[in-house]
C-alpha cells in the first residue's frame, strides 16, 4: 500500500500544487490576442501585408487561416495596398504529348511545374492576363472549335471553370480593356459569316457573356493585338497588314491607314510605355511607335543575334530503341517567343542543344530597355539561364511556347 500511494503521488501531482499553474496559463491565454476574434476584413488586411512565402504558412495553422489565404478578398486587398509580388508563368506543349504543361518561372530561374486542367484545349486557344489569374479563352478539342473557359488563379495555382462563350472559337484575338475582355473573331464555318458573332465581350465583376455589335466584321483575320494601357486602346494589325483601332470606352473603331508592310515575320507583338515591340527573325528584337509602324532594330543586342541565326543539324543515336542509324534532326536557333514582364523589360525564349548530348534546352533572357539621346533604343542582358531541360527520350527536339507572361499576386 506505501509503495502504490508513493507511486500514485509521484504520477500524479497535488492538485492544489497544479492550480497556480493553470491560473498562470490562463492569465497567458486571456493575454494573448484572439485572432478569431477579429473580424474577416481586419484578419484579410493583416494578412494582405505578408509576404506570400508567409501566407502559406499561416494557411497551416487552422481552417480559418486556410480559408482567408485563398479567399478573392486576400488577393483584391493586396492589389489595393500594393503588396502584389510579380511571378511569371509559362505554357509549354511539347511534342508527341499535345497537353498543354503549365510552369512557374521559381527564384532559381528554373520552371517549376503546376497542375493543369484536364479539359484544357491542346491547341489553337488564347490567354489574357486578368488581376491575380489567367483566363484560357476557346481552342481546339478533338477537332472541334469550343467555346469553354478556364481561369488560373495563379494566387491558389488552381483552375475553375467559368462561363462559356456564346460561340466556339478558334485562335481568336483577346484583349483586356477595363475589366472587360473583348474577343474578335475565330469563329468557323456559316457562323462566321454573321457579322454579330465576329466580337463578344466578358464582364469580369458580372462574369457575364455579351455580344459586342459595335466593332464591324473584318475581311481579314487579325494577325496582331495589343492594348495601350495608357490610352485604353486596342491597337490591331490584320492579315493583310492593315491596321486599325479600336476604342472601347467610346465604341469607336477606325482604320489608322498605316500599313505593316516591310518584309519578314514579326510576331509576338507587346506593349511597354507607348512603343510597340516584337521579334523578328535571326535573333533581331524590333521597336516602333504605333502610329507609323516603321520598325527599327534594338540595338546593343548583336551578340545575342550572332548566336541566335541560322540552324543546326545533330545526328541522333537511337539504334537502342529502334534498332535503326543515326538520324539527322535540325534544330532552329531562333527567338521562339517574346513577350514584356512586370518590371518592363522583355523576356525572350529559345532552344538550345547541348554539345555531345542529346539534350535540348529551353533557354531564357531578361532584356532591360534604354531610350536614349539619339531616339534610338539600347538593350541590355539581364540576366540569361537554360529555364527547363527536354527529355531526349521524348523524341522531341522542339517544344512550342503557347503563353508566357507576369502575374502580380
Amino acid at each position: 500500500m506505501r509503495e502504490l500511494s508513493s507511486t500514485m503521488s509521484s504520477d500524479y501531482p497535488d492538485p492544489e500544487e497544479v492550480q497556480p499553474d493553470n491560473r498562470r496559463r490562463k492569465k497567458m491565454k486571456e493575454a494573448t490576442p484572439s485572432w478569431y476574434g477579429l473580424p474577416d476584413e481586419v484578419a484579410v488586411s493583416c494578412m494582405a501585408r505578408v509576404s506570400r512565402l508567409d501566407q502559406a504558412a499561416l494557411s497551416l495553422v487552422s481552417k480559418r487561416h486556410r480559408t482567408l489565404v485563398a479567399s478573392p478578398e486576400l488577393c483584391r486587398t493586396r492589389s489595393l495596398i500594393g503588396c502584389t509580388e510579380a511571378s511569371f508563368y509559362v505554357c509549354l506543349r511539347i511534342l508527341p504529348d499535345p497537353t498543354p504543361r503549365w510552369f512557374v518561372l521559381a527564384c532559381n530561374r528554373r520552371l517549376s511545374p503546376i497542375s493543369s486542367h484536364p479539359c484544357l484545349a491542346p491547341e489553337s486557344s488564347s490567354f489574357v492576363v486578368v488581376d491575380w489569374g489567367i483566363y484560357v479563352i476557346g481552342g481546339i478539342i478533338n477537332g472541334d472549335p469550343t467555346p469553354e473557359v478556364l481561369f488560373l488563379d495563379c494566387f491558389s495555382k488552381t483552375w475553375r471553370r467559368v462561363p462559356s462563350m456564346k460561340m466556339a472559337r478558334v485562335s481568336p484575338s483577346v484583349s483586356l480593356v477595363d475589366g472587360k475582355v473583348y474577343v474578335f473573331g475565330g469563329c468557323r464555318g456559316e457562323e462566321a459569316d454573321d457579322s454579330s458573332n465576329w466580337a463578344e465581350v466578358f464582364d469580369t465583376k458580372t462574369q457575364t457573356w455579351s455580344s459586342y455589335f459595335t466593332t464591324p466584321k473584318l475581311a481579314h483575320s487579325i494577325n496582331q493585338i495589343v492594348v495601350i494601357e495608357e490610352e485604353k486602346k486596342v491597337y490591331a494589325v490584320d492579315d493583310d497588314d492593315q491596321s486599325f483601332n479600336f476604342l472601347p470606352s467610346e465604341g469607336t473603331f477606325w482604320r489608322s491607314g498605316k500599313r505593316d508592310s516591310k518584309l519578314g515575320n514579326r510576331d509576338d507583338w507587346c506593349v511597354i510605355g507607348k512603343l510597340l515591340y516584337c521579334r523578328g527573325t535571326r535573333g533581331r528584337i524590333l521597336w516602333c511607335h504605333p502610329d507609323e509602324l516603321d520598325w527599327k532594330d534594338v540595338k546593343g543586342l548583336e551578340e545575342l543575334q550572332l548566336y541566335l541565326s541560322g540552324s543546326r543539324y545533330i545526328l541522333r543515336d537511337i539504334r537502342w530503341r529502334t534498332m535503326e542509324r543515326p538520324i539527322k534532326t535540325k534544330v532552329k536557333y531562333d527567338i521562339s517567343k517574346l513577350c514584356s514582364n512586370s518590371a518592363g523589360n522583355i523576356v525572350i525564349f529559345w532552344n538550345a542543344h547541348l554539345a555531345d548530348s542529346e539534350t535540348m534546352e529551353l533557354w531564357s533572357a531578361e532584356i532591360s530597355l534604354e531610350r536614349r539621346e539619339d531616339d534610338d533604343i539600347w538593350g541590355k542582358i539581364e540576366w540569361s539561364n537554360a529555364i527547363f531541360n527536354l527529355d531526349p527520350l521524348s523524341n522531341s527536339y522542339n517544344v512550342k511556347i503557347l503563353f508566357s507572361a507576369s502575374v502580380r499576386v
